[in-house]
């Protein structure tokens, strides 16, 4: 995981009903292109990562979570919708969405991955190591 150095970063939904603050080191970007992804953000999702310890609610009264495969769940607000969080059920770490952080990040875009279901209305800018699988 490439990881940043340590810096305090907040991140929270439309409606405010999820805050986080995220302390120490978080890891630049992905973009991720599988079928899950593009299912709950209508989109390819732009993801970083930390330490699940290393965060802390502010705010969560609407987090809920969606079991959304055997091996992970996905966090999202009940109020305004926003898909926030993704999260393997046997990893330390926590991945959430890039969008949801205040800016400026300071990340940097460095994979995209499961290129292969890539959606045919955009490009992959071709700088950007591109992945079939989570590198």
């Amino acid at each position: 995981m490439k990881k940043r150095k340590k810096l305090t970063y907040y991140a929270e939904c439309l409606c405010k009903g999820i805050k986080v603050k995220i302390k120490d080191k978080i890891r630049h970007v992905s973009n991720c292109h599988c079928i899950q992804c593009m299912k709950t953000h209508g989109n390819f999702a732009a993801y970083t990562a930390c330490e699940e310890q290393n965060m802390s609610f502010i705010n969560n009264s609407t987090l809920r979570w969606f079991k959304s495969s055997k091996i992970a769940k996905r966090g999202f607000c009940v109020k305004c919708g926003a898909s926030f969080f993704y999260k393997k059920y046997k990893s330390k770490n926590i991945s959430i969405a890039a969008g949801m952080l205040k800016s400026p990040t300071k990340l940097k875009t460095y994979a995209n991955i499961y290129v292969k279901n890539k959606m045919d209305y955009y490009k992959l800018d071709p700088k950007i190591p591109k992945f079939a699988k989570l590198k």
